[in-house]
């Protein structure tokens, strides 16, 4: 009987080890696709291949250190995907570009994540994501633009008032919480024509909903995602806790607000009364528009999400070009009276319209030298839909390509003396277009880049006519960022001291 047992135990004891060995070979079954197609890199972790140290590095340090050990390209994993990461702007022009057709999707489909988020112009593929583009595309158009900027001439003089309000206390301007309450304020004027002061008031429900929401998709979000790459089976089980557990904070209150303001807006009488994003997209829906072609036809799911995506990506991205900018002009001021004499030479005391700041050559070519140095996104994306060979490198089908926004744009090859701020790069025309990544590149280009570029514009008009930034001496002369998988933040507020115009001029 004793025998028998320990019989017993001993087949247990290989069972438990036979599924342990197979458990651990299907962790790292995919991890030779690289090495059997001659591309080095580094040595990924079992089930999560290298995300989990991208994460934790940071994406910008992750590129930076394996690059300089395999070169501008190099493999890698995303749970059981292997990954490209390349900054030869051969491939990437390739890729983004000439082989489009191969590429047209982008790696991450947030398949875990709710229907509303899925169904965000970003994160679409193939028919979908074609038809949304080509409804969305005349949306930005100059005409469009034009219509929206009472909206944001509003905004920018509230923030002038506000930003003269905090000298007038003596305070230092913490640029993060002033511009992003600027942003906010556009955004929800623009995308949802609410009326919102987010500048003093942080705890309106609809700026505070849509901030944990921003939060919570972008980190909580990326831990989830994680797991569902390591473990493809768990993706059932992962949706059904999102669905029910774990879903962002603000996620149905944010989608809640969307869709009072819709019923609002189907009212009749308010009917065609905002020209407004949401008003746009709700002009192609489906259940407003019966008899239009499918290609010009929306979901109610798609309008709820495209409205989302704009407002989330919009409010980031211009939030923290401002921030920056700021930051680089008090540590910059030759560079900072610059672009006052250009608006004094160009615009004189004109309001800062869309024709007017078209005029503003320097002033763009300082926002594209802060894009350069300080991006809002870290790296863009794309999958290949079928194997592809750009210079003697392959590219399976159903590989990513990562493209490493942050690090291109601070390559020496490309942007000599990177970490230096230096407007007339942009201003002599001297960078390859396609290194300048910081709105994308190619058909997938960011559709808002028009709008975030009027904003800054138009609000840095405002703030400069009025407002000098001052280089002190406890103003950092570097910035450390956060690691981070998505966005550029810095890991300590950036306040600047600051004094009116007038009073500089008088002593």
């Amino acid at each position: 009987m004793d025998f028998l047992s320990f019989i017993d135990l001993s087949t247990s004891f290989v069972l438990v080890l036979l599924a342990s060995f197979l458990f651990y070979l299907y962790g790292i079954w995919p991890y030779g696709v690289w090495k059997s197609l001659g591309v080095d890199g580094p040595k990924p972790s079992p089930f999560i291949g290298n995300y989990y140290q991208m994460v934790t590095e940071g994406a910008e340090q992750f590129v930076q250190k394996w690059s300089k050990k395999y070169g501008r390209t190099f493999g890698m994993y995303s749970g059981r995907v292997p990954l490209l990461v390349t900054t030869d702007l051969d491939i990437l022009k390739q890729v983004l570009v000439k082989d489009f057709n191969k590429f047209t999707n982008r790696f991450e489909k947030m398949e875990i994540a709710p229907q509303e988020i899925r169904s965000m112009l970003p994160f679409t593929a193939g028919a979908q994501w074609k038809r949304i583009r080509h409804i969305l595309t005349p949306t930005f158009s100059t005409g469009k633009l034009k219509q929206m900027e009472h909206y944001i001439q509003r905004c920018c003089i509230q923030l002038t008032n506000n930003i003269e309000e905090t000298i007038r206390r003596g305070e230092k301007i913490d640029v993060k919480r002033v511009y992003g309450g600027y942003a906010m304020d556009v955004i929800a004027g623009t995308a949802f024509g609410v009326e919102v002061n987010s500048q003093k008031d942080l705890d309106h429900p609809f700026v505070r909903d849509a901030g944990t929401f921003l939060t919570d998709i972008l980190y909580i979000g990326s831990y989830l995602l994680l797991l569902s790459k390591a473990v493809p089976v768990l993706v059932p089980f992962i949706n059904f806790l999102v669905k029910h557990f774990f879903q962002p904070r603000g996620y149905k209150s944010f989608i809640r607000n969307v869709q009072r303001i819709k019923e609002e807006r189907q009212l009749e009488e308010n009917r065609n009364k905002k020209p407004d994003f949401l008003q746009l997209m709700m002009s192609c829906e489906e259940n407003q528009s019966p008899n239009k072609d499918r290609m010009n036809v929306l979901s109610s799911v798609e309008v709820i999400a495209q409205a989302s995506v704009f407002f989330f990506a919009g409010y980031e991205s211009t939030a923290s070009t401002l921030q920056f900018m700021a930051y680089l002009l008090a540590l910059h001021p030759e560079v900072q009276e610059k672009i006052v004499r250009e608006i004094k030479e160009q615009l004189g005391d004109e309001i800062p319209d869309h024709d007017g700041i078209l005029k503003l050559k320097y002033l763009d070519s300082v926002i594209h030298e802060t894009l350069r140095m300080y991006p809002s996104f870290y790296f863009t994306d794309r999958i290949a839909s079928e194997e592809v060979t750009i210079k003697g490198v392959t590219i399976p089908k159903g590989a990513g390509v990562i493209i490493p926004i942050a690090n291109v744009m601070r390559d020496p090859e490309y942007f000599p003396d990177p970490d230096n701020f230096i407007p007339e790069r942009f201003y002599e025309g001297s960078v390859d277009p396609i290194s300048f990544l910081a709105f994308g590149y190619g058909p997938r280009l960011c559709l808002g880049m028009r709008l975030s570029l009027l904003e800054v514009k138009m609000a840095m008009v405002h703030v400069l006519r009025r407002v000098k930034f001052l280089k002190t001496d406890d103003l950092q002369e570097s910035l450390k960022m956060k690691p981070g998988y998505v966005l550029t933040i810095p890991d300590r507020v950036i306040a600047i001291k600051a004094v009116m115009r007038d009073v500089a001029a008088t002593g």
